[in-house]
């Protein structure tokens, strides 16, 4: 369950990432990189849901993201 929320969270956040890519007026970071924006939507689900461990889950997300960005 645990490895099914980072993914998805990590899929969301490149998503949103290349959705606001498109626009020239947000900054660069964190709108349009994948790493910043997967852990700034996952931070505050997951510290709810898991408490502290949230935070690294959060890292793993940004990270997993990051990692689907250069590779798929």
């Amino acid at each position: 369950m645990i490895l099914i929320n980072i993914l998805g969270a990590a899929a969301l956040g490149h998503l949103a990432a290349d959705f606001l890519a498109q626009y020239d007026t947000l900054p660069s970071k964190p709108f349009k990189c994948n790493m910043c924006m997967s852990f700034w939507l996952s931070i505050a689900p997951f510290v709810y849901i898991y408490g502290y461990d949230g935070l690294m889950m959060a890292a793993c997300a940004s990270i997993t993201s990051e990692l689907i960005y250069k590779y798929l």
